[in-house]
């Protein structure tokens, strides 16, 4: 091959890369951080004595530059309930980081009781609840994209559904709305009794400079099924988690197509040139 056809096909291929590789580019910012609420309630009655919480979380912000980071956590004072030592706390947290060319979403729900020593649990019952509303992410040029080019937004994730401890009836569920102008451009609703995970995979279309609106909630409820003797310990928990990265693709202009193909057709015709001189020495 002359030098001449070495840079031909190398600029064909250098045309080819930067059409197609160049979709990938804008990305999410983060417009507004939302408002989130984590409510936990739960009674219990051990040897006929009565117990009950019910806690309105103080979720500490920690949020930075295109960062939200929501975070509550409580292990209460441990007391004497009839027979027995109880203990419980709980975790809340929200977190979206939007500072790199990916944005990464987690929502995560937990809690414990337990019990531990003698006598009879004749009822447990337990609500727990985490969501955020309000939360509002723009897409935005990233590598010379125009306001109003049309891109692609995907979410891939997991959704993880936990249950630990004593027999019981359990509820869990996790929530992920993305909305544009108030109307629903994808949606989960994850609803488990046991434990499980299940894959997420969610696309919608946008264009640069739109702005989505995100909600999320987790939930979890648990109960006992019947009275039981307390023999030793008892605990109930569980955790609901949901996590994934969403990412921006950035949809080739028309003009940028067909510096594609061009490039193609270029390597494609260097190539048959080069065939048929290859054939020519060989006859």
């Amino acid at each position: 091959m002359t030098r001449l056809r070495q840079h031909g096909v190398a600029l064909a291929a250098l045309l080819t890369l930067a059409s197609f590789t160049s979709a990938h580019a804008a990305r999410l910012q983060i417009v507004s951080t939302g408002t989130a609420v984590d409510v936990i309630t739960q009674s219990a009655t051990i040897d006929g004595i009565g117990a009950s919480r019910s806690v309105t979380g103080n979720l500490e912000d920690a949020s930075g530059t295109d960062t939200l980071l929501l975070s509550d956590f409580q292990v209460f004072d441990a007391s004497t309930q009839g027979g027995a030592n109880v203990s419980d706390g709980y975790t809340h947290m929200v977190s979206v980081d939007a500072t790199g060319a990916s944005t990464s979403l987690t929502l995560d729900a937990s809690h414990f009781w337990q019990a531990s020593g003698t006598g009879s649990i004749e009822g447990f019952e337990l609500t727990q609840s985490l969501s955020l509303d309000g939360l509002v992410l723009r897409v935005v040029a990233d590598a010379g994209e125009t306001v109003g080019q049309s891109v692609t937004v995907n979410f891939s994730g997991l959704a993880d559904f936990l249950v630990g401890g004593s027999a019981g009836i359990n509820d869990l569920g996790l929530s992920l709305d993305v909305l544009k102008g108030g109307n629903s451009v994808a949606s989960y609703l994850g609803l488990q009794t046991g434990t499980g995970s299940e894959a997420l995979n969610l696309s919608f279309a946008g264009v640069v400079g739109d702005e989505f609106r995100v909600l999320l909630s987790a939930y979890q409820a648990a109960s006992l099924t019947q009275p039981s003797a307390l023999a030793g310990e008892a605990t109930f928990a569980g955790n609901v988690l949901l996590q994934g990265q969403l990412t921006v693709t950035a949809v080739p202009e028309p003009g940028t197509w067909g510096m594609g193909v061009a490039g193609l057709l270029i390597t494609g015709t260097l190539a048959r040139r080069r065939r048929a001189r290859h054939g020519g020495l060989q006859a």
